[in-house]
């Protein structure tokens, strides 16, 4: 019986001895002082409408160019098998492609954009510094973008109202020429829009373009992979 309250008392010592260390640990950390935010976890926030609706309108457009591309590939084999004789030919099937490579030509600039896909000149991203010159590089650029494809759009509908007053048709399909290009006065006035919308993120969100590790806009190093 001593024996058992002996090693009893023992190990209820030995329990609060261990205890005791633990319940230190966890006091230390509640005392510490809040981490600070890190750049990275200042860029994962997002602006909710604006990119919501940069993001919906890409998700949108690429359905639509994937749909173009297969309905291209589709017209050209069967052309193609046409003019071999195993199909009868299709009538206007140059003209449906050649429209279609047009619709995915222009519709593809809000994509491009948003994606920062385009080619560019990287000398300015690359020698200057982090932090305020990267953010207004951004907003330079994205200012230059919208404004020259708000531009072109003007110009593309000047182009489509002298097709609709002339009456101007296809040759195969017999539509009128103005159709084919409403795409490029679509996709200039989108990429105008996106440009704009990004040129906007930069004065909501400027901490995210002064690393230029992390903005995969024309000349930026990315480091991600």
């Amino acid at each position: 019986m001593r024996r058992s309250r002996a090693s009893r008392t023992r190990s209820g010592r030995a329990r609060s001895r261990s205890s005791v260390p633990t319940s230190w640990s966890s006091f230390a950390r509640s005392r510490r002082l809040p981490r600070r935010p890190r750049v990275s976890d200042q860029a994962s926030r997002r602006v909710p409408v604006l990119d919501a609706a940069v993001n919906g309108l890409d998700r949108v457009l690429r359905v639509l160019l994937t749909v173009a591309f297969g309905a291209i590939l589709v017209v050209t084999l069967v052309q193609i098998a046409g003019r071999n004789g195993l199909l009868s030919t299709m009538t206007g099937a140059d003209e449906i492609a050649r429209y279609l490579m047009v619709v995915t030509t222009f519709l593809a600039i809000p994509v491009l954009t948003k994606g920062r896909l385009h080619i560019a000149v990287d000398a300015l991203s690359h020698y200057l510094p982090a932090g305020v010159p990267q953010v207004w590089l951004h907003r330079v650029i994205f200012a230059i973008e919208g404004a020259f494809y708000l531009f072109f759009a003007n110009f593309a509908v000047l182009v489509v109202g002298n097709y609709q007053r002339t009456g101007q048709t296809s040759a195969e399909l017999s539509i009128p020429l103005s159709w084919p290009m409403l795409a490029i006065v679509t996709g200039a006035v989108l990429g105008g829009l996106v440009s704009l919308a990004l040129l906007v993120r930069t004065f909501l969100r400027a901490e995210e373009y002064a690393d230029k590790s992390r903005q995969g806009f024309p000349g930026a190093e990315r480091t991600d992979g």
